[in-house]
């Protein structure tokens, strides 16, 4: 079986002759460093070095057009403070030594309807800038030929979802739920076209296997930040109309992708049409096995093995491991992948045997 014949298979419960293993969060270079003080070979990517399986990932420009002017307005020996391509002020730590980011938003671009309606004139979904240079006919057959899957990686919403409240803040975001809700309906329904009208010409003319939705922080370690009443007040019918226009050409499997605990939230987006969930995060209390009982064929799953586990030694990653994957790979509909991206708390000794035992499961 090709890659492509494969993942098509696995995602729609038939027997294939190896299960895909990803790496669906990244391997930080940081990581890396480590790494090549414990063994790893200097000047290889690791994704070449493991061997994971790939994708053919389709991103297109979902930022405003034209962009904000990226400026440092505050710095000093710790922290910069600057407004991002999004109009947005963030700060970030200049300190990456643990983690490859630490950041806060600070403030919004959006704060009132009136700089709604002036945002959307950055937001035509025809400008030639959002797509790569080869955007065209000779890539439409690629992506109808190529051997790997191909996946379309979505923003929902402006300025990467809601971690900073689509533009406005997240605090001004759930605010405005209540005390603007026609400004939230608009901006959704906006975007739900401007999603469409992005992805009409790749998704009509080329092949796509499937999509992803990515709204990372809809959710924290112990629920959603939304009820699943909001959701299905603002969210559900937009999301829907997005998703139907992806099955309507072909694309069956679409995945939401958020670190937290989305549980309350997968009965309405079910209704919405997403049928695949990642990556499942276990320190948020995610867990393959359990959303398998309970949702059956209904789901598609990705990732959920804990990168705590990584981080402490082989019996941990061992348990961790055995618990799930053998379940999950026999019940089909799943691929196995850390639910967090590898940071420089995971020796690569450790890193290894989990590979190693995921392939001797496969």
């Amino acid at each position: 079986m090709s890659p492509r014949e494969r993942f098509q298979a696995l995602m729609h419960f038939e027997k294939v002759d190896v299960t895909p293993f990803y790496n669906l969060e990244g391997i930080t270079e940081q990581a890396v460093r480590r790494w090549c003080k414990e063994g790893f070979p200097i000047g290889v990517r690791a994704e070449d070095y493991f061997d994971f399986d790939n994708d053919l990932i389709i991103t297109l420009d979902e930022g405003p057009i034209p962009s904000f002017i990226p400026k440092t307005i505050q710095e000093d020996k710790i922290w910069r403070t600057f407004v991002d391509r999004y109009g947005f002020k963030v700060k970030v730590s200049k300190e990456s030594a643990v983690s490859p980011t630490v950041y806060y938003y600070l403030g919004g671009s959006i704060t009132s309807p009136d700089d709604w309606e002036r945002m959307k004139k950055r937001y035509n979904p025809h400008d030639v800038r959002r797509y790569p240079k080869y955007w065209g006919e000779e890539f439409f057959e690629y992506c109808r030929s190529v051997s790997c899957p191909v996946r379309l990686w979505l923003y929902w919403g402006p300025g990467r979802a809601i971690k900073n409240g689509y533009m406005m803040g997240l605090e001004k975001f759930l605010e405005s739920l209540y005390s603007q809700p026609d400004l939230i309906h608009d901006m959704f329904n906006f975007w739900a076209d401007f999603m469409i009208e992005l992805v009409r010409e790749v998704v009509q003319k080329g092949k796509v296997d499937y999509a992803f939705i990515v709204e990372d922080g809809l959710a924290y370690k112990n629920s959603t930040i939304i009820s699943p009443r909001i959701y299905r007040e603002f969210w559900l019918s937009p999301v829907k109309k997005v998703i139907d226009f992806l099955r309507d050409n072909g694309i069956d499997i679409i995945g939401f992708y958020s670190s937290g605990n989305i549980r309350p939230l997968i009965p309405a987006m079910l209704e919405a049409g997403f049928n695949l969930f990642a990556p499942l995060e276990c320190a948020a209390g995610m867990n393959a096995v359990e959303l398998r009982k309970e949702y059956g064929r209904k789901i598609l799953l990705m990732g959920n093995i804990s990168r705590e586990a990584l981080m402490r030694d082989k019996e941990a990653i061992k348990k961790e491991v055995l618990s799930k994957v053998p379940h999950l790979i026999n019940q089909g509909g799943y691929i196995p992948a850390l639910d967090d991206m590898v940071l420089p708390d995971i020796s690569f000794e450790n890193y290894v045997y989990y590979v190693d035992l995921i392939r001797s499961l496969l």
